[in-house]
């Protein structure tokens, strides 16, 4: 009769206090309580909610910094500024990117958004769309923010939460980095007139037209920043 096998029981590893806060704080970024751009809490505040010491939460605060989730401004606060360690890792491999390589990129992925976009958007989402773009028309918001605002709307509209939040890495990148240079032509007839065009599409699902403009926008934005790209 065979002796049965002894169960190998693994000891139980204890979890720190910060590292358990940093768990917290990475699932209320990750679940959009805290969202890119925002200001997250002070020390004393996030001490008092957490039940923890300022040591604690200060250890947490430094981790998710070093990741580069979040981003300490002195005088002013600290800054969520990835959704999470996945949006962290593409931003850096942007960050390390040649132009060329960050338009084609952005095409590849805003080709696909597109058409998805048009197969899936729902009601709700048109009004969304609706709405994003005749802010742009008003450029309520400084810089190419209502432009960016508008194509993530086109990213949420395909109902891929993966594919939009690859796209919202890509876009902040284009953002921050390009802004200065496509400014003062992003808004002009002929942009408006394409995203006008691409609403369209997406409003009568015709996803062929949708990628087709898709590639016009992006080689209007190429040409605004003096790039050579073929689409």
């Amino acid at each position: 009769m065979k002796k049965a096998k002894k169960m190998e029981l693994k000891k139980p590893v204890r979890v720190s206090l910060s590292r358990q806060v940093l768990t917290a704080m990475e699932s209320m970024i990750r679940s959009g309580k805290w969202k890119v751009g925002d200001r997250i809490p002070a020390e004393p505040e996030l001490a008092r909610a957490f039940s923890v010491s300022h040591n604690t939460i200060r250890e947490a605060l430094q981790s998710l910094i070093h990741m580069g989730m979040l981003e300490a401004r002195p005088g002013d606060g600290t800054y969520v500024m990835a959704s999470d360690r996945f949006a962290v890792a593409v931003s850096n491999r942007l960050k390390e990117s040649e132009l060329p390589q960050i338009l084609e990129a952005r095409l590849a992925l805003e080709k696909e958004i597109a058409r998805l976009a048009a197969v899936k958007r729902t009601e709700e989402d048109l009004k969304e769309l609706e709405s994003s773009l005749r802010d742009c028309h008003a450029r309520v918001r400084p810089g190419i923010e209502d432009d960016m605002l508008f194509h993530a709307a086109v990213a949420r509209a395909t109902h891929n939460p993966v594919l939009a939040e690859l796209y919202n890495v890509v876009v902040r990148h284009v953002q921050e980095n390009l802004e200065g240079l496509l400014e003062e032509k992003q808004y002009d007839a002929g942009a408006m007139k394409l995203h006008d065009d691409l609403l369209d599409a997406i409003r009568k699902r015709d996803a062929d037209t949708a990628e087709n403009i898709i590639v016009k926008i992006v080689e209007f934005d190429t040409v605004s920043i003096g790039g050579q790209f073929r689409a």
